[in-house]
């Protein structure tokens, strides 16, 4: 579990859904993992639905529930917010997979980022990852001295060589310091920005 916020001046406006090349993708499914930083995603889905015209649906871990309430995510999108306790299916990841057009894994804790580098798939949130056909993205939050680490360094490396985009991080306060010593998500419009490349680049977006 991660203990940090992130910091810095508002950002300009995303380009407004007028705009039909404004994102290449129409249907996001968010999969928020445990970190502080999930504290900030009612506000990042908030600019998807309303300043992009985005169809968000939200899947949780347990620990990221503990943070924010699933109900909070439903009132957001206009769908139920799933944990592992509420998957009603065995095949609720397939539904929700086959229904995206991106999985946005935001934040991405270092917990998330080995299971989606090994391929393993215990929890809601890891078995939408392993089982996407669409791009998936993770937006990585941990401390310094985590991201830091050879070993997530490496979990990093081979999730690239396997197609999948990884936001870099950026320093940002940690709440149990009051320094700069988080990794974590950068603002919500570099996010979409960096994504929005990422998916041009490998020619993607069903939308």
């Amino acid at each position: 579990m991660d203990t940090r916020t992130v910091t810095g001046a508002p950002q300009r406006p995303v380009v407004s859904a007028d705009d039909p090349q404004a994102f290449p993708a129409r249907r996001i499914l968010v999969a928020a993992c445990g970190s502080a930083d999930v504290l900030t995603l009612p506000q990042s889905i908030m600019v998807m639905r309303h300043a992009l015209g985005l169809d968000v649906r939200v899947v949780l871990t347990p620990a990221a529930a503990r943070f924010v309430p699933a109900a909070s995510f439903a009132l957001l999108t206009g769908h139920p917010a799933l944990t592992d306790e509420q998957a009603t299916s065995e095949v609720t990841h397939l539904a929700l997979t086959g229904w995206a057009d991106l999985v946005l894994v935001l934040p991405a804790t270092a917990n998330t980022l080995a299971k989606a580098a090994l391929g393993i798939a215990d929890t809601l949130v890891a078995t939408c990852v392993l089982a996407a056909a669409a791009p998936v993205v993770l937006v990585p939050s941990m401390n310094a001295a985590m991201w830091q680490r050879p070993a997530v360094q490496r979990n990093v490396a081979r999730l690239r060589a396997d197609g999948y985009g990884v936001v870099p991080p950026v320093p940002v306060l940690a709440l149990s310091t009051g320094t700069l010593a988080g990794r974590g998500m950068p603002p919500v419009e570099t996010v979409l920005e960096w994504t929005a490349a990422h998916l041009r680049a490998q020619g993607a977006g069903r939308g």
